[in-house]
């Protein structure tokens, strides 16, 4: 009789095995279409991008399977250790490691921070958190500084910061370009802030989303011309009936439905296609730049898409040369991950890459020594 148990007990396990092992090769499917994603355009085949978002998914789930099978039949371990292997470089750019630091010849601080309008409509908080902002980019002391969702307004003002950065960061050059009005001269946009002169400033529209944009800033430094790009590429512009659907406190009601989900689902699917378009127009202007490139922005895309490649395939991103751990920036919910930038042409070499852990924004700032390599 125990004979007879133990092998059903083989076999109960055998079966237990059998789908270990369906799940691991379905997971290792889903990897492989995550990296499919970053090669086709969403508007050939958009939902191959829902694949890229839940990279970090697939991919712990693979160390899951690896851990396991280690246990139970070593040698298929190798089925996800292979399937990571193929998108080695997926993984170096969702995961930096960097020990040395380089040095740099005659190096300029970079910084790019998506400010959120500096929380314009948080009445009780505005002015606490706008000026904690000003304290973090003083204290950097930076050469180049990159804002994204900015806000100024003209004439008679009660919550100035144009003005203030100018005269605070000792940025007497600068680069402005609005996409809208709000009310009563009120403007939001893109800005780029300079304490090297700036002898050129160019515009990139995108005709399928007025309320984002890119600017490109020639700059002189030293004997050299920089061109400098500053890029909002278009977010996905989930409403807060949207995020309630992700809190887990509201509990199962109408924010909590298939169609809400439905919705988000229709959301990523129009900002995919969106923002592919965008990048490659951006991409295509980096391309014909005469100068060396520094491009800064929110893509609002993480590392695992195509928008991502468009600029990591001809640029050098300073967070996998520089940086260390995930570098998370963005605080909400989707997409949880890293979606802001700083890119450069092989001109430069980075150092020092930083992910500050400041929570006045919806998104964390970012940093950066570049300069050329010391030979």
């Amino acid at each position: 009789m125990r004979a007879n148990g133990d092998g059903q007990s083989r076999k109960g396990l055998n079966w237990v095995l059998v789908l270990f092992l369906l799940g691991n090769l379905l997971n290792s499917f889903g990897l492989i279409l995550a990296y499919l994603a970053t090669h086709i355009s969403p508007n050939s085949f958009p939902y191959l991008s829902y694949f890229g978002l839940a990279y970090p998914i697939w991919l712990t789930i693979a160390l899951l399977f690896i851990i396991f099978w280690i246990f139970f039949r070593p040698k298929l371990m190798w089925i996800s250790i292979f399937t990571i292997l193929i998108g080695f470089n997926h993984l170096r750019h969702f995961f930096a490691f960097n020990i040395v630091t380089t040095e740099l010849v005659q190096p300029f601080q970079v910084v790019s921070y998506n400010v959120h309008i500096f929380n314009l409509y948080d009445l009780e908080n505005r002015e606490r958190k706008r000026d904690e902002i000003f304290s973090f980019l003083k204290t950097e002391d930076a050469d180049l500084y990159c804002f994204q969702e900015f806000y100024h307004q003209e004439g008679n003002r009660n919550f100035v910061t144009k003005d203030s950065l100018i005269d605070l960061l000792e940025t007497p050059y600068y680069h402005e370009r609005y996409t809208h009005e709000l009310t009563n001269k009120r403007y939001f946009g893109v800005a780029t802030f300079s304490k090297f002169p700036i002898i050129s400033k160019g515009e990139i529209p995108f005709d399928n989303d007025p309320n984002n944009f890119c600017i490109f800033s020639d700059l002189v430094k030293g004997e050299d011309t920089i061109r400098v790009f500053n890029a909002h590429i278009g977010s996905i512009r989930l409403q807060d009936d949207d995020y309630r659907f992700f809190d887990e406190s509201v509990g199962d009601d109408q924010y909590r439905n298939n169609e809400v989900g439905q919705r988000i689902l229709m959301r990523l699917k129009v900002a995919y296609e969106k923002r592919a378009i965008q990048a490659e127009k951006v991409a295509n202007a980096v391309n014909e730049s005469p100068y060396p490139v520094v491009l800064c922005g929110d893509l609002n895309d993480t590392p695992v898409s195509y928008c991502y490649r468009q600029f990591s395939s001809r640029l050098n991103d300073a967070f996998v040369q520089s940086g260390n751990g995930i570098g998370k920036t963005y605080i909400g919910v989707v997409p949880s991950n890293r979606i802001d930038y700083i890119f450069y042409s092989d001109d430069f070499k980075s150092a020092n890459f930083k992910t500050h852990p400041l929570d006045c924004s919806d998104h964390r700032p970012i940093t950066c020594e570049l300069g050329k390599k010391n030979n």
